[in-house]
C-alpha cells in the first residue's frame, strides 16, 4: 500500500515535502522553485489528497511515517 503512495510522489514534490518540513512558507518554496505561489498550493494541494492528509503538519507527518523524510 505504501508502496503504491510513494511511487505517486514525484521528485518535485519530494522537494516541496523537504521545504515543508524546514517550515518554509510557500512564498518562499515559490522562489526557491521559481514557480508561482499558486503552483506551489496546487502541489500542497495534491499532496495532501495523495497522502490522504489535511494540512501541511500532516503532509510532513505521515512523509516521517513513510520513510520519505530522514
Amino acid at each position: 500500500m505504501l508502496d503504491k503512495i510513494v511511487s505517486k510522489i514525484s521528485q518535485k514534490e519530494l522537494k516541496i515535502i523537504e521545504m515543508i518540513a524546514d517550515e518554509m512558507p510557500n512564498k518562499l518554496i515559490a522562489s526557491e522553485l521559481n514557480y508561482s505561489q499558486r503552483m506551489i498550493e496546487y502541489y500542497i494541494n495534491s499532496l495532501t489528497k495523495k497522502l490522504n492528509v489535511q494540512t501541511r503538519v500532516g503532509i510532513v507527518s505521515k512523509a516521517y511515517k513513510m520513510k520519505l523524510l530522514n
